[in-house]
């Protein structure tokens, strides 16, 4: 019995002494991350290259004012650089002018001398230039815009003002821009826009003008070679694909379950729809976070596979469409999908529909140059229609025709379209009512 005390003290202070050391053992453990990464996370997966926010945010057109005449451009190359010359501009203020702003005020604004007007296809939140520009603001206004107002006629003082329009919400703001180089803005922006090509503006009641090229358009015609990666997209959108279970519903489509979501390939139309219904939420989001989210959801996995630009945005059911473009030119088809969309859900996808192809190769034996009527011809045509008015016209655009035969091989043909309320037409000589030169 003696020695029981003795062997307490020394049980407790061993007890002790290795709370202690498993105490400081705990407080410095670092888990092998790499490790839990490759067994518990799912592999990453790139299906296409991981691009920029500035690779899809791009305009699609642009038009100059000098001494009353108007040119201006398409051109993929111009577009490069106006975003270029973008980058790093100092933005020092930015303010609202005006929530209800008229047609005929912003037909007004784009006709004063030494001004250029960038043309967006949708309605872009400013937060997607926080990387491009340089606001003065910390605080950005959520709100979205789809032209750009130029003032250079003072750019002998280092400056310019920018006016910001949205379509949509009829509103514009103001800001001013000063510029270290501001000749080398006017030399490498400006002085090119005085040999561009003429552009007239079409007036409208009570509407904006539309802007068209007076010239007749050489563009070609081309057939590419596709690839196509339906597997890949599989594995992106489903979390465990053990549970993944294929039934074909027809010779033309598959679906793919988990139980919770469904993925559908549909080979004519050569894409794909996923939906998972658990993540559906009626909470609308603001501009800049939709953007983000969906940029990131689609980047993250490199589905931004060929040039896809920002075309629509939709807060009141969070979506957002991204177009397929190609040489500058917007691509439409009855025969094939050529939007990414996106509507997001609660913190998560909801659903998701795209084309699973992207271009390959042009082959180039096959290329064939289209000559097509300049714009003021297609209006005055339009002119005589009963079924297309141009008070109901969003644009007047130029852009490629796809078509295919379930092949690996498309062709896309340039063609004049219509576009309204987001939607295009392809005008055709049975539409124009016999004009050739390419519209078929």
């Amino acid at each position: 019995m003696k020695y029981i005390e003795p062997v307490k003290s020394v049980v407790l202070f061993l007890l002790v002494v290795l709370s202690v050391v498993l105490t400081f053992m705990i407080w410095t453990y670092t888990p092998d991350y790499k490790y839990i990464e490759k067994t518990e996370g799912k592999e990453e997966i790139l299906i296409g290259p991981q691009k920029k926010m500035a690779d899809v945010i791009r305009p699609y057109k642009a038009i100059y004012r000098f001494d009353k005449e108007f040119t201006g451009t398409v051109s993929n190359g111009v577009m490069e650089d106006i975003m270029q010359t973008f980058e790093g501009w100092n933005i020092l203020d930015l303010m609202p002018v005006n929530n209800n702003l008229t047609e005929d005020s912003v037909n007004e604004m784009i006709r004063t001398n030494n001004s250029m007007t960038v043309f967006f296809t949708g309605e872009i939140p400013y937060s997607a230039f926080n990387s491009i520009f340089q606001f003065a603001d910390k605080e950005l206004p959520e709100t979205t815009f789809n032209r750009m107002i130029i003032d250079w006629s003072k750019y002998s003082n280092k400056e310019l003002q920018v006016f910001f329009i949205s379509g949509n919400n009829k509103s514009l703001m103001r800001s001013h821009v000063s510029l270290e180089n501001a000749n080398q803005f006017v030399r490498n922006i400006i002085e090119p826009a005085k040999t561009y090509g003429t552009f007239t503006e079409v007036e409208r009641d009570g509407f904006t003008s539309l802007y068209i090229a007076n010239d007749k358009i050489e563009s070609t015609k081309y057939t590419y070679f596709i690839e196509e990666k339906p597997e890949l997209f599989k594995d992106v959108v489903f979390t465990n694909l053990k549970n993944v279970r294929r039934t074909d519903e027809s010779t033309t489509t598959e679906r793919y379950q988990d139980g919770m979501s469904k993925m559908v390939l549909d080979s004519k139309l050569k894409s794909l729809t996923y939906a998972n219904p658990a993540a559906e939420s009626s909470i609308r989001i603001e501009p800049s976070k939709l953007l983000k989210d969906s940029f990131e959801f689609i980047n993250e996995h490199g589905g931004f596979t060929d040039d896809y630009r920002l075309v629509s945005t939709s807060t009141s059911n969070n979506q957002l469409d991204y177009q397929l473009y190609l040489h500058g030119l917007p691509i439409y088809s009855e025969q094939s999908i050529n939007r990414i969309t996106t509507v997001w859900g609660d913190n998560r996808i909801f659903v998701y529909k795209r084309p699973y192809f992207s271009f390959e190769k042009d082959i180039s034996a096959e290329r064939e140059m289209k000559e097509l009527p300049s714009g003021t011809e297609v209006v005055e045509k339009i002119k005589k229609l009963n079924n297309i008015t141009l008070s109901d016209i969003d644009d007047l655009v130029v852009g490629f025709y796809l078509t295919h035969d379930q092949s690996t091989i498309v062709t896309v043909e340039p063609c004049w379209f219509v576009i309204r309320n987001g939607v295009s037409t392809k005008l055709t000589p049975d539409i124009l009512g016999g004009v050739k030169n390419g519209l078929e």
